[in-house]
C-alpha cells in the first residue's frame, strides 16, 4: 500500500460526506419552506423532519450492526443509492402536482426511509475510517470527518432558501438526489486495505437479539460507558444554546434578537475550528485527561456566558464553548473507536450516534420546559436563561470529574 493511498481513500470519504450533507440540509430546508407553502401546517413540518430523525438516532445500533455484518464500505454506498433512489421517487410525486394529502404522504415514508438509511450510513462511516487511517493519524481523520460533515451541513443551510426560491422544491430535490449519487461514485472508488467482514445473512430477529447483547457488553464496559454518556452530555450542553440565544440576546444583553443568527454562526464557527485543533494536536497518552480539561474549560465559559452582560464576551464565550464542544467530540469518537472491538465498532458507533442524536432534541425540549417553567414559577427570563446556562455548566463540570476518574486506552 502506497503512502498516499490512506489519505486518498479519506479524502473520497470526506468529499462524498461533505456532498451528501449539504445535499440534505437543502432537501430539508426546501422541504419545510414547501409544506409551509402547501399547508400552512407547523405540526406537519415538525412531523416531517421527525420521521427522519428518530429512526437515524434510535435505530443506529441496529445499523451499525448491519454495516459489521454486511461490510462497512458497501453499507455505505449502498445507504447512499438507496437515498438517491427515495429522493427521486419523492421528486416524481412533487412534479406531477398530486393531491397535498398524497403528496405529503409520500413526503414522510420517504422521510422513514432516509431515516433507516441514516441509521446505517453514519455507523459504518464512524466505524470505517480506523481502517483507513493508522491509529497514531485517527484523531486527524475524525476531525476530517467531523468537519466535512459539519461544514458540508453548514454551507447547504446557508444555500437552502436562495435554491429553494431560485429552483423551486424540485431542483432542490434533485440537487439532493445527485448529491447522494455523487456521494457513491465517490465512495466506490475507495480501497479499504484491512479485511471487512464477510457478508452474512441474518434474520430481522437475530439481529435485534444480537445488537441488544451488543448494548449489554458495551454498558457493563465501564469505558464504553462513560464515553457514551460523555457524548450525551456535550450534546445536552450544546442543545440549550439553540432555545436559550434569542432570550439571552433581549434580556440579558439587551440587544435586537437579530444578533441570534450571529450568536449561532459563532459557535459553529468555534465547533468547526475545535475539529481542526483535535486534528494538530498530538494524541495525548491519556485522552480521558484532556476531555476532562476541555470540559472543565467548557463549564467555566458556561458559567461566564450566564454572568456577563457585556456583548464582546459574549461572543467570545460562545466561540471558545464551541471551540471545546468540538474538540472534545473528536476526542469521544476516537477513543471509543480505538477500545471497540473491530467486529463490533459498527454497532458501538451507532450507539454513540443514538445518543447524541436523542440527547440534542431531548435537551431542547428540556430547555423549553424549564424556562417558561421558571418563568411560571415567578422568574424573570434573565434568570431562568442564567439558571439554565449554570444548569449546562454543572453538566460539563460532572463530565469533568467523570472523565478523571478513567483509565486511558491500553496499546
Amino acid at each position: 500500500m502506497t503512502s498516499c493511498r490512506p489519505v486518498r481513500n479519506l479524502a473520497l470519504l470526506m468529499q462524498g460526506q461533505f456532498v451528501t450533507n449539504l445535499g440534505n440540509q437543502i432537501f430539508d430546508i426546501a422541504m419545510l419552506l414547501w409544506i409551509k407553502e402547501l399547508t400552512g401546517s407547523a405540526a406537519i413540518m415538525g412531523l416531517a423532519m421527525l420521521l427522519t430523525g428518530l429512526p437515524e438516532a434510535l435505530l443506529a445500533p441496529f445499523g451499525g450492526r448491519i454495516a459489521d455484518r454486511f461490510g462497512r464500505l458497501r453499507v455505505i454506498i449502498l445507504s447512499d443509492l438507496v437515498s438517491a433512489a427515495v429522493v427521486g421517487c419523492v421528486l416524481i410525486v412533487v412534479l406531477v402536482d398530486v393531491e397535498p394529502a398524497l403528496a405529503i404522504t409520500a413526503l414522510c415514508i420517504g422521510n422513514v426511509v432516509l431515516g433507516l438509511s441514516a441509521s446505517c450510513f453514519g455507523p459504518a462511516v464512524s466505524a470505517l475510517i480506523p481502517s483507513l487511517v493508522a491509529a497514531a493519524q485517527l484523531e486527524k481523520g475524525n476531525a476530517a470527518h467531523q468537519f466535512s460533515r459539519v461544514g458540508g451541513r453548514v454551507v447547504g443551510q446557508g444555500l437552502g432558501g436562495l435554491l429553494f426560491a431560485m429552483l423551486g422544491v424540485g431542483g432542490a430535490f434533485t440537487i439532493n438526489a445527485l448529491s447522494f449519487l455523487a456521494s457513491a461514485i465517490s465512495e466506490f472508488w475507495i480501497k479499504v486495505p484491512r479485511r471487512q467482514p464477510a457478508p452474512a445473512i441474518e434474520s430481522p430477529n437475530s439481529l435485534f437479539k444480537d445488537t441488544l447483547a451488543m448494548l449489554g457488553r458495551v454498558w457493563h464496559e465501564p469505558r464504553m460507558r462513560a464515553l457514551l454518556l460523555l457524548i450525551a452530555a456535550f450534546h445536552l450542553c450544546l442543545s440549550c444554546l439553540p432555545i436559550l440565544l434569542p432570550y439571552y440576546a433581549e434580556h440579558i444583553l439587551e440587544i435586537a434578537d437579530a444578533w441570534f443568527g450571529l450568536f449561532i454562526a459563532t459557535y459553529t464557527a468555534g465547533i468547526m475550528l475545535g475539529f481542526v485543533v483535535a486534528g494538530a494536536l498530538k494524541p495525548p497518552r491519556n485522552r480521558f485527561r484532556r476531555i476532562a480539561m476541555v470540559s472543565a474549560a467548557v463549564g467555566v465559559l458556561f458559567g461566564l456566558l450566564g454572568a456577563t452582560s457585556a456583548v464582546i464576551v459574549a461572543v467570545i464565550c460562545l466561540f471558545g464553548v464551541g471551540v471545546g464542544i468540538g474538540l472534545v467530540i473528536v476526542s469521544l469518537m476516537t477513543e471509543l473507536q480505538l477500545i471497540s472491538p473491530e467486529e463490533e465498532r459498527g454497532g458501538i458507533m451507532g450507539a454513540a450516534q443514538a445518543m447524541g442524536g436523542s440527547s440534542l432534541p431531548l435537551g431542547m425540549a428540556v430547555t423549553g420546559l424549564m424556562h417558561d417553567g421558571l418563568l411560571h414559577l415567578g422568574a424573570s427570563h434573565a434568570m431562568a436563561v442564567r439558571g439554565i446556562l449554570s444548569a449546562a455548566a454543572l453538566i460539563a463540570v460532572t463530565a469533568t470529574i467523570a472523565a478523571l476518574t478513567r483509565e486511558p486506552a491500553q496499546g
